[in-house]
């Protein structure tokens, strides 16, 4: 048995390959890490992170008004979000293994449809938890892979 093992949050992401021989019952699974992203300090400067700046438009001699960001949050987080799944695709292309995935309840179902069609249909399990600070064995112990 073969699985890819992902768990992820808005600032981090990190995958594993589980291979367990099916013969042998006894043998404990191994576990191989693919990726460790860290995204929670990605960008630095606010032109980084943002689309839209108030002021940065011309609208002839004087000054702009500057507004308050009602987005700023929302957009960082779909940001991240894309970012996540981006990296969730590419780790995933490369292999046809199944795969479990855990994110907290607040992201899980975004995620999943920020993801491609190809790699959101080898799902075979998902749990609305943040993870990604858990030990490898527990990880086992929480997707019932032991």
């Amino acid at each position: 048995m073969k699985r890819l093992l992902i768990v992820a949050d808005l600032g981090r992401m990190k995958a594993y390959r589980i291979s367990k021989d099916d013969d042998d019952p006894t043998t404990s699974p191994a576990f191989e890490d693919l990726k460790d992203i860290d995204l929670e300090n990605r960008h630095s400067r606010v032109s980084d992170r943002f689309t839209y700046q108030a002021g940065r438009m011309s609208h002839g001699p004087g000054g702009n008004s500057v507004g308050e960001r009602h987005r700023e949050q929302a957009e960082v987080e779909g940001n991240q979000l894309l970012a996540i799944a981006g990296h969730i695709d590419a780790v995933a292309q490369g292999a046809d293994e199944t795969i479990c995935l855990a994110a907290p309840k607040t992201i899980l179902a975004k995620l999943r449809d920020s993801l491609s069609a190809g790699v959101r249909q080898r799902i075979v399990k998902d749990l609305p938890l943040d993870l990604v600070k858990v030990p490898k064995r527990e990880l086992l112990q929480r997707f019932e892979l032991a």
